[in-house]
């Protein structure tokens, strides 16, 4: 048998949650995940001993077996073995070497340490202090959001010291689905967003979370590629057959420029985050291409809103594709300017996988 309850959220958010059993639900609620307890104690971005920089002069090829793994991720594991991470990140190349063109030109692997050391030194800001004050342009809306924060919210039961990740971020203010969760609930998180007169604004918000001025990678390695914010919260990135080619022969203009991409595996790798409470995805067009780039079973994601109003693959293309990964497809958020559809982790398939050991 088959039911279907009715959410009723402000804001003419109407959420449609199909039915996952309260075992599911109470499994959820009870997961706690593997977090800093104070995930903003240390302001800082994180250093790797394996990123510290060496004099190398050559580039050297690592001498241990290799096993054959499918190439899949464009992970390092997948060409140089599990145990790759042992040896100094410089063993792969050289600081010299470790440029933004060299790691485009040569599709560098999505861990690999000259990718994660240009985004933690290049492309990632640490969160404003908890003792520095908001800078908003309506301080008195507790939620800006559409109704993706109280939806989320509700699914974990109004959790406290979450973790984020809201790609079209924007303003840090306007639509903002974490505004809510970071001001209230003292979540942190990561903002990513590629419109650069968005993120100037953005930066001025003193977000308590990490914040990135760059679009996230179709492809599972780091390329530059052709942005258009013409039309603001609708920015998106150009395809070739859409002008791209034209675009980058005119040269940047205001709304027409070269963005850097990275694979959100690379950012939060980069962040030494893989544990997520929610994960917010509307990008205006790329939501399938960017979830096939993650290599799920390397990360942990609680709860996820996608819209797909806009993805030339459908709604349906990405829930295969988020199923065949382990969520569960939770429900709707429809509105006029937008439709997303939520996803649960599946914690049941733990469960079944337990039971037939």
């Amino acid at each position: 048998m088959r039911f279907v309850r009715e959410f009723r959220l402000p804001t003419r958010v109407s959420l449609f949650v199909f039915p996952i059993g309260l075992m599911s639900l109470i499994y959820i609620l009870s997961q706690t995940t593997r977090m800093d307890p104070n995930p903003l104690s240390n302001n800082h971005i994180k250093t790797d001993r394996h990123y510290e920089p060496e004099q190398v002069s050559a580039l050297t090829t690592p001498q241990w077996p290799v096993e054959t793994l499918p190439v899949k991720f464009n992970l390092m594991e997948e060409t140089y073995g599990k145990n790759w991470a042992e040896a100094p990140a410089d063993l792969y190349l050289p600081p010299i070497e470790c440029t933004i063109e060299y790691a485009n030109a040569n599709k560098l692997q999505q861990d690999h340490p000259c990718v994660i050391r240009l985004i933690r030194r290049h492309y990632l800001f640490k969160p404003a202090p908890r003792s520095v004050q908001y800078r908003l342009a309506h301080p008195e809306a507790m939620d800006p959001s559409d109704g993706q924060s109280r939806a989320i919210l509700e699914i974990l039961q109004n959790k406290t010291n979450g973790f984020f990740i809201e790609v079209g971020g924007y303003d840090g203010e306007f639509l903002s689905n974490t505004l809510f969760m970071e001001r209230y609930l003292h979540w942190s998180g990561l903002l990513i967003e590629a419109d650069k007169t968005a993120f100037s604004q953005l930066r001025t918000r003193n977000r308590k979370a990490y914040t990135s001025p760059v679009c996230l990678s179709t492809k599972p390695y780091p390329m530059q590629v052709v942005y258009n914010a013409t039309v603001g919260t609708l920015s998106s990135i150009l395809e070739k057959d859409a002008g791209q080619d034209k675009a980058a022969a005119n040269g940047d203009t205001n709304s027409i420029y070269k963005v850097q991409c990275f694979p959100l595996y690379s950012l939060l790798v980069a962040i030494d985050r893989t544990n997520i409470d929610y994960f917010g995805l509307d990008v205006e067009g790329s939501e399938y291409k960017i979830l096939k780039t993650m290599p799920w079973s390397k990360v942990y994601v609680k709860t996820m809103t996608v819209e797909w109003n806009h993805t030339p693959e459908g709604e349906a293309a990405i829930t295969r594709l988020m199923e065949s990964n382990k969520f569960i497809k939770f429900g709707h958020i429809s509105l006029p300017s937008t439709r997303e559809v939520v996803y649960v982790r599946d914690f049941l398939d733990q469960y079944r996988q337990t039971k037939h050991e």
